[in-house]
């Protein structure tokens, strides 16, 4: 029994991070049409930023937050100008601009590693003490991630939903052509979602970093699972995103009690496609989009 509410618990931390990746893909995807995988180069932006700010130029840990979640807003803001929006305006198709996302993120993370070396680094500081509640332990840490990744994603949904802003992304996401015939500025609203989903991304990197290490491809894999999350939650909606992050962090927790984790990925990739072809709006349906 104790060993169950140990996953269970583990399940929510590992589950609210692929939430909150989720989320972060999510609002980016739904909006622009945009299959940005560059956003694991974002992320691992946001890991080095906390690195130079925290440890090389020896500022707070909070300050490193604040690092991290202003590099990777601007290094999607930038990759969205710079990029896909010149590309969408010269009638690039779906495929063109996934393959320049594809190219950002391999010359991307070669650059990080020509930067700060092959070598992870490492953000020490943070006052992580290990609380036990019975047999079951989780870290300071792990509660401070999970709290600002829930928090985050409630900001988003209510964003979204009670605010003028939220109403002018769900207008560009539903209907680009019909929001600039009412005068809202769809490039605008594009880079306000890349900027938002961005920063989102380096909130998990922060904490990534913090926990463990930074290294040039550290976002594969999140961002990867994170991608998976919103499909197999549904992109209809943020409720849906991080539904799917929430269910995919427990079924990886959960399946390494029977397989390894290369196998456990092969569950998810499985569980996936049986999502797509009996459901495949995922999860949660919803034609709104909040």
């Amino acid at each position: 029994m104790t060993q169950l509410i140990q996953l269970i618990t583990f399940g929510i931390v590992q589950g609210l991070t692929y939430a909150l990746l989720a989320s972060s893909f999510w609002i980016i995807y739904s909006t622009t049409r945009t299959f940005h995988l560059a956003h694991s180069l974002t992320y691992a932006i946001a890991g080095y930023a906390v690195y130079v700010v925290s440890v090389q130029l020896a500022m707070p840990l909070w300050i490193g937050l604040l690092a991290s979640l202003l590099c990777s807003a601007l290094a999607g803001c930038a990759i969205e100008f710079l990029l896909y929006d010149k590309l969408r305006k010269r009638g690039s198709t779906v495929l063109g601009i996934f393959l320049s996302s594809l190219g950002v993120a391999a010359a991307g993370t070669a650059l990080l590693q020509l930067i700060f070396g092959p070598m992870v680094k490492q953000v020490p500081g943070f006052p992580n003490a290990t609380l036990s509640m019975g047999e079951v332990t989780v870290t300071t840490l792990q509660l401070t991630g999970s709290a600002a990744a829930l928090v985050t994603i409630a900001a988003l949904y209510v964003l979204l939903t009670f605010t003028s802003i939220g109403n002018a992304v769900t207008a560009v996401r539903t209907n680009p052509r019909l929001s600039m015939a009412v005068g809202i500025r769809v490039e605008s609203v594009s880079l306000l979602v890349f900027a938002i989903g961005s920063a989102m991304a380096g909130l998990a990197a922060y904490f990534e970093t913090i926990s463990f290490v930074a290294y040039p491809t550290m976002g594969l894999q999140p961002v990867m699972f994170g991608v998976i999350a919103v499909f197999l939650g549904g992109i209809g909606s943020v409720k849906g995103a991080a539904l799917g992050g929430f269910v995919l962090g427990f079924l990886l927790v959960f399946s390494g009690l029977f397989l390894s984790q290369n196998l456990g990925v092969i569950l998810v990739f499985a569980v996936l496609l049986v999502i797509v072809v009996f459901r495949p709006d995922g999860l949660v349906r919803s034609p709104i989009g909040r």
